[in-house]
């Protein structure tokens, strides 16, 4: 079980200001975007600034009339955030709020939730986040965000107005989710998984769009489906053990079971738990085998936490990964065992044979080269948008 510290904080602040908070918002809170955040380990990882503050451009996935945010120092030390703004580009910078409050104290491992600020956005429009951080700190509660680098400013307050970068960072520290208010609840369908769904090197603007949940959440909305998709992935990660970020296990109740409205999960991991298995690592140890009995177990304890919940697990096989640097053949069996469980198990509640749609025709071991960036692992935009485009709507049904 997850320690969520932040429940304890977010409930004293609100004693504490109850008097100066503003009238509760009316209306449903439907989650528009995530990050699933991770423990920076080392110095190109995190985020220094000193007196500066940062910006962050991400695209929401539903509209709505107010937002707010979800900001997380889940691994950090205290720290004080002393104005926070929010923006569509080119717009006015709408000031945010919490607990009534321009500026705030973020505790250790505390993860803050914002008071709704008053921002019309459309489904799928990009925003623009900024962050003004007074004191000197290292910040390593963070996600990649390579596609879309933080930004960060010269010394000084700049929430309120546009500024020029003097640096950018290629993770994003603080922003663990947007919420936005609408009329009624939404379905919300989380896309769980690591690199392959994550894809850290994707930009706003990507053309084919490169994240298969964002391309599964345009095409809801194309068909009138009131559902939203949020992504919550981690590049390296695995699903029972640590690699990048805590494993999908860990991880599973913060990033699925605790986020309001979740109907479906939709889990495509597990080659990296595969690949590492039994590999020498830079320090020069060895990592333990794995068993494909131990993967299994992995996903029925991911399959059991959201079905305790009434949340629909669906199942995508695992790619095809031959070439790919980490790829053996006691991997490719493992891979091939666990695929055969996904289909055949009746674990999940819907399976996707996604490995048939990317894979190879005259290799159907390797990842199809028209779909892939070339290391036989990843897929590219291409690649990203037939996964998305592959999904039955029927499932969320």
């Amino acid at each position: 079980m997850m320690r969520h510290p932040w429940k304890s904080v977010t409930a004293a602040a609100a004693l504490l200001l109850v008097a100066a908070a503003p009238a509760p918002a009316k209306g449903e809170w439907t989650p528009a975007w995530s990050a699933s955040m991770w423990e920076a380990t080392n110095a190109r990882q995190e985020v220094a600034v000193d007196n500066a503050t940062l910006s962050f451009a991400i695209r929401v996935g539903a509209e709505g009339d107010r937002i707010r945010l979800r900001l997380s120092n889940e691994y950090g030390e205290p720290l004080t955030i002393g104005a926070v703004s929010v923006r569509r580009p080119g717009g006015k910078a709408v000031p945010v709020s919490f607990g009534g409050q321009t500026s705030t104290r973020a505790p250790a491992g505390a993860t803050l939730v914002s008071d709704a600020a008053e921002l019309q956005v459309g489904a799928f429009d990009l925003i623009e986040i900024s962050v003004y951080l007074p004191g000197a700190v290292k910040l390593n509660t963070v996600h990649g965000a390579g596609g879309a680098k933080t930004r960060i400013s010269a010394p000084g307050n700049f929430a309120g107005e546009p500024f020029v970068a003097v640096r950018t960072a290629d993770t994003r520290p603080l922003l663990a989710g947007v919420e936005v208010l609408g009329k009624a609840p939404r379905p919300v369908i989380v896309a769980f998984g690591d690199s392959i769904t994550d894809n850290p090197g994707c930009a706003n603007d990507a053309v084919p769009i490169c994240r298969w949940g964002d391309v599964l959440g345009r095409r809801l909305a194309q068909e009138g489906k009131p559902h939203v998709v949020v992504t919550q992935a981690i590049s390296g990660n695995r699903v029972i053990s640590r690699g990048a970020g805590p494993s999908a296990v860990e991880r599973f109740e913060r990033d699925v079971l605790d986020l309001p409205g979740v109907t479906h999960v939709v889990i495509l991991e597990g080659v990296n738990d595969i690949g590492s298995s039994g590999q020498r690592r830079p320090d020069g140890t060895t990592a333990p085998t794995l068993s494909h009995e131990q993967l299994i177990e992995g996903y029925r304890t991911l399959i059991a936490g959201a079905h305790r919940r009434g949340i629909k697990a669906v199942g995508m096989t695992i790619l095809p990964f031959e070439g790919a640097n980490y790829h053996t053949e006691a991997g490719e069996a493992m891979r091939m065992r666990v695929n055969d469980w996904i289909r055949t198990s009746g674990a999940f509640d819907a399976v996707i044979d996604m490995e048939k749609f990317v894979a190879d025709a005259a290799n159907p071991k390797r990842l199809d080269p028209a779909l892939q960036r070339g290391d036989n692992l990843h897929p590219d935009g291409r690649g990203q948008t037939r996964i998305g485009e592959a999904i039955p709507l029927d499932i969320f049904e």
